[in-house]
């Protein structure tokens, strides 16, 4: 037994010029010809293969609509869990043919419509090839030509009398009753509309998913990347909100969030004054969209799990369509009001880790998000999630390469770097900026005695007291050895001593397991007073030092200026 898409393009293959395309086309076209029976009213056979998949509310509904119009209904299936997202038994118009072959015959849907004012079929096939992509890909024909409708009415007609040979003379009836009379251009053009727009649509999100690929391949910064493409996102799909919440790595805590909000429209003219003291008033006592938004996501994130994230996708729309039933609410709301779809949800996963969410969520009454929406949302979590990973494996490079790896400090490169921003920054402003160069005095004896791995505990301690001790604007660095420096910005000679003989009692007031009291000799220099350039400075500071040890070592000195005949201390 061949499929009907076979069967077409062999007898027709003159008449049709076959499209590829992806799921989401198929499913919206088939919905498109239920849509000329529902919307039209018309009293129509209907013969459909392989019923569309989607949430059981909004297959209900599909059928609700669909069975109400339809003169009687064909549904071609495997066995009854084809039809598992709705009652067929509930349909009185509905007849299910079984066919035990039916998946390796079908492997695209189709969907015949006949009525005396009008006709039209699709089919489809899955291309092998693609199959085990990101989403199938198929092979598509439609047509509203009397005659190709005919040869797939003699086809399935066959088909259904190896099934239900007492369906015959009920088949026939029905076809004598629906057999076009007339062509109704008019909903032959409503189809074609529609394609028109949904290929328009397509396009659009198919651009705005270029742009933020672009974005995401512009730049290893993580933050333009997640705030570029969470700004397209939201315009493409027209949304109220946009959120992309990033985990910290490894963790389910949340890392940042980057939002994106819709431009309210003008107010008009009349109620700008009041508008705007509302808006006041509401800004006093409640918090703004943007931070009430990403709060109330971010409170969500931090208590989900990422296995109930992986699950968004799949009844994202569930909640909202089970609330809707006919245009009423029962909800508490008055009748005939709607309420505003759900948020759409798509979790970001690389290497089967949770590591964010992508967020949209829309005010529109009656917004639901479309397959092609859904796709495109799925499609950027994807980018997103290898652009993240490359962005995190960069940063981490960029860390390493200018940080010690056994201090955490930054390393001698960095403070080369650093100091001359630092000091070109202070020529700018008319600013100074002092320098502290310290050394661990008698590390070599503690290696001797303890071992090395005590002589890199008590490096460590160093480090770590001085990170404790300085403000976050002062940059600490590992310069050689046991030799460690911390850059000033705007900081005097006196402020810059105080620094040093803080750092220098805290270095030993607290001992080093096994190594006992560690002491450091500290020296201090300031620029410009005491030095005219940044190599200068670091010479200052040296010599300091040395001073500090050759006064006995656990002090500190600084040098005031340098002339040309000699140091001033």
């Amino acid at each position: 037994m061949y499929s009907l898409y076979y069967v077409l393009t062999n007898q027709h293959d003159e008449e049709f010029a076959p499209v590829r395309c992806n799921e989401q086309t198929v499913m919206r076209l088939v919905r498109y010809f239920e849509d000329v029976v529902t919307e039209n009213k018309l009293s129509a056979l209907v013969l459909e293969g392989r019923p569309l998949d989607g949430t059981s509310s909004r297959e209900i509904e599909r059928m609700d609509r669909l069975s109400a119009a339809a003169r009687h209904m064909y549904f071609f299936c495997c066995d009854r869990d084809c039809t598992s997202n709705f009652n067929a038994a509930a349909y009185r118009n509905l007849t299910v043919l079984e066919e035990r072959d039916y998946h390796n015959i079908e492997t695209g849907p189709f969907i015949l419509v006949m009525d005396p004012r009008f006709c039209g079929l699709l089919a489809s096939y899955t291309v092998p090839e693609e199959s085990n992509a990101h989403s199938k890909t198929y092979e598509m024909v439609w047509t509203f030509d009397p005659n190709v409708v005919f040869t797939a009415i003699e086809y399935l007609m066959a088909r259904i009398n190896v099934q239900k040979p007492n369906e015959r003379v009920r088949f026939e009836r029905l076809l004598n009753v629906c057999t076009p009379r007339t062509s109704s251009l008019r909903l032959a053009l409503t189809f074609t509309t529609k394609l028109t727009m949904l290929m328009q649509r397509q396009n659009e999100l198919e651009m705005a998913t270029n742009r933020i690929s672009s974005a995401i391949s512009s730049s290893l910064e993580l933050e333009p990347i997640l705030q570029a493409a969470v700004e397209e996102v939201g315009r493409a799909l027209n949304a109220r909100r946009a959120a992309l919440a990033l985990w910290q790595e490894g963790t389910s805590r949340p890392e940042g969030m980057s939002v994106y909000e819709r431009p309210e429209e003008p107010l008009r003219a009349e109620n700008e004054v009041s508008g705007a003291q509302q808006t006041i008033k509401s800004e006093m006592t409640e918090p703004s969209p943007d931070t009430s938004f990403a709060r109330s996501h971010s409170n969500a994130i931090s208590q989900a799990t990422p296995d109930s994230l992986l699950t968004l996708d799949e009844n994202q729309n569930s909640h909202a369509n089970d609330y809707r039933r006919n245009g009423e609410i029962d909800l508490g709301l008055s009748k005939g009001q709607m309420i505003p779809s759900g948020p759409l949800e798509v979790p970001i996963t690389y290497r089967n880790s949770v590591i964010g969410v992508l967020v949209v969520e829309d005010d529109a009454v009656g917004r639901n998000w479309e397959d092609e929406e859904v796709l495109m949302v799925k499609t950027v979590s994807d980018q997103l999630a290898v652009a993240i990973s490359h962005a995190r494996l960069f940063q981490q490079v960029q860390k390493q390469a200018m940080t010690d790896a056994l201090t955490g400090l930054y390393n001698h490169r960095y403070f080369q770097e650093r100091l001359e921003r630092e000091t070109k920054l202070a020529d700018r402003n008319c600013n100074q900026v002092s320098l502290i160069l310290l050394d661990l005095d008698h590390l070599k004896r503690i290696n001797d005695t303890h071992g090395h791995r005590v002589g890199d505990a008590a490096l460590c301690h160093v480090a770590r007291v001085m990170q404790t001790t300085v403000r976050e604007v002062d940059i600490c660095a590992r310069y050689g050895g046991e030799e460690f420096v911390i850059i000033l910005p705007q900081c005097g000679r006196e402020d810059a001593i105080n620094v040093a003989e803080r750092l220098r009692e805290a270095i030993a007031s607290t001992p080093v397991q096994k190594a006992g009291q560690v002491t450091a000799s500290v020296g201090v220099a300031t620029y410009p007073s005491a030095a005219k350039s940044k190599e200068e400075l670091v010479e200052m500071a040296d010599r300091a030092m040395y001073l500090a040890k050759a006064a006995g070592r656990n002090r500190v000195r600084t040098l005031m200026h340098r002339t040309y005949t000699g140091l001033n201390v």
